[in-house]
């Protein structure tokens, strides 16, 4: 069955200014949504990435170049994931349909392409 990657989308501020319960509440939701899809067979792994942290790595005149990020001006970071089986687009569109997170931000759907 086809991998797909959710990758979950936001502008970072949909927390600010949360209560601890109003928080707790939230990641409650992610929690079951997840436990739904894991238990439906259709959730492989998810992770909630670190806020503020991570590297960026290229190279630059045949060296190595390793940068902070996620950089500051960019609206939209990504942080989480989650990689889900599915049938089709079609089905992973209707399994994300009810995601928390599109409470306020978005989620880019991809295909993973297997290779080999």
């Amino acid at each position: 069955m086809p991998r797909f990657l959710l990758l979950a989308r936001d502008d970072n501020t949909a927390w600010t200014g949360l209560s601890p319960a109003e928080a707790e509440a939230i990641i409650m939701k992610y929690i079951k949504w997840s436990q739904r899809l894991r238990e439906n067979g259709h959730l492989s792994a998810s992770d909630k990435l670190r806020d503020g942290e991570g590297k960026v790595v290229g190279r630059k005149g045949g060296k190595l170049v390793v940068t902070d990020g996620p950089f500051a001006e960019v609206k939209e970071i990504v942080g989480g994931y989650w990689l889900v089986q599915a049938k089709d687009y079609a089905e992973v569109e209707s399994l994300a349909a009810d995601c928390p997170h599109l409470d306020f931000g978005t989620l880019e759907i991809r295909m993973i392409e297997e290779l080999g």
